[in-house]
């Protein structure tokens, strides 16, 4: 038997003629430029995606509150909450929008365990400008002012 023949027995001819069902030659060769193509794509696959693996650093993320950018030792939600002094009078108007009139907060921009910087804030400002829309958001010193769509009163 020739080792390049396929032969197929009459139980394998599925309606086939017997002179159909012989295959005979040798199965195509490719070229070698193109099997060293596809070994060089191939290799280029792997480095690729196993550099992307390995060069990424693990995203930093707070035990304390799960938030990331920040670890345990410098999370400001982490520590009990500092109250301000209340010798420091409150400020009438709102060091956001500048506006007078509304009722007046103390805004922790550094953490609300940390009593070192304050600012007198109205509510909406508080909310929108202080904690970025939301208070679970990590509290900020407004530069701009989202209520009034300007720098804040006390940037200026």
């Amino acid at each position: 038997m020739d080792p390049h023949r396929v032969y197929l027995y009459p139980a394998q001819w599925n309606g086939m003629v017997p002179n159909q069902a012989v295959i005979s030659g040798q199965p195509p060769q490719q070229p070698w430029w193109a099997t060293a193509l596809a070994a060089l794509l191939a290799g280029g696959l792997v480095y690729a995606v196993i550099s992307d693996w390995a060069s990424g650093e693990p995203e930093r993320i707070c035990g304390t509150c799960g938030r990331p950018g920040h670890n345990r030792r410098t999370c400001p939600y982490g520590v009990p909450r500092v109250s301000f002094s209340r010798a420091i009078p409150r400020s009438r108007r709102c060091e956001c929008c500048g506006l007078y009139g509304y009722t007046v907060q103390r805004h922790h921009p550094r953490g609300r365990g940390n009593a070192r910087d304050y600012l007198d804030v109205c509510d909406a400002c508080h909310i929108n400008c202080g904690h970025e829309g939301h208070f679970r958001n990590l509290a900020i010193k407004p530069r701009v002012c989202r209520v009034m769509n300007r720098s804040s009163f006390w940037c200026s």
